[in-house]
């Protein structure tokens, strides 16, 4: 039996919201002749009943968001280019279940980002998705990380994030519905062997 239940809360960072593309059948046609009836239906020189050709929103496919030339700088401007990509991939992760750059992007020792790279992978492994609930990355602080090795550099990031109605369908049939919002997080990036920034953590408030 499908159950469903709302949450009115912020979401769990390990099921932020996700988008899913709408699959669309045609219904099944009898009989030698189309039906003139359907607009949709068209008929070829040889006599045969042509399905409609899908549009542009039906093929249109996540795609991997690709690093920006802006967040490859180790700057003040870099680490804001870099951590709006870095919620680009987790808006990518959420409507996929491809989490592999995601990953990538995160220190094993950000405890929040391992659980939302494991909590995305599980849902999705075993039959369930996302629907709904993209973010969007408001900065409202940025501030110079001061550490103990001088070597390393990094910045304090404070974070609105806005994001849309969403539904976690679990493989079962189950659904959770969670209202739109926004949540605030502090995130903490550094620039790894001088090649790359790398989110160190999250702090969801």
């Amino acid at each position: 039996m499908r159950t469903h239940r709302t949450a009115g809360g912020p979401p769990a960072l390990g099921l932020l919201a996700a988008t899913l593309a709408l699959l669309l059948s045609a219904a099944a046609c009898t009989g030698d002749d189309p039906d003139p009836r359907d607009p949709s239906s068209t008929w070829s020189p040889t006599g045969t009943m042509d399905p409609p050709s899908p549009t542009a929103t039906e093929l249109t496919e996540p795609t991997e968001p690709v690093l920006p030339d802006a967040a490859k700088q180790a700057s003040e401007d870099g680490a804001r280019a870099f951590i709006t990509y870095y919620w680009d991939l987790i808006n990518y992760a959420q409507a996929t279940g491809d989490v592999k750059a995601l990953k990538a992007a995160s220190a094993r020792t950000c405890d929040v980002c391992s659980g939302l790279v494991n909590d995305l992978r599980d849902l999705y492994r075993s039959g369930g998705h996302l629907e709904g609930g993209v973010n969007v990355v408001e900065i409202t602080d940025i501030g110079t990380l001061t550490t103990d090795n001088s070597a390393a550099f990094g910045f304090r990031l404070e974070l609105d994030i806005s994001h849309d109605p969403q539904t976690i369908v679990r493989s079962d049939g189950s659904q959770e519905d969670r209202t739109a919002g926004t949540n605030r997080f502090t995130a903490y990036i550094l620039w790894v062997d001088n090649v790359a920034w790398r989110t160190d953590a999250l702090d969801l408030h």
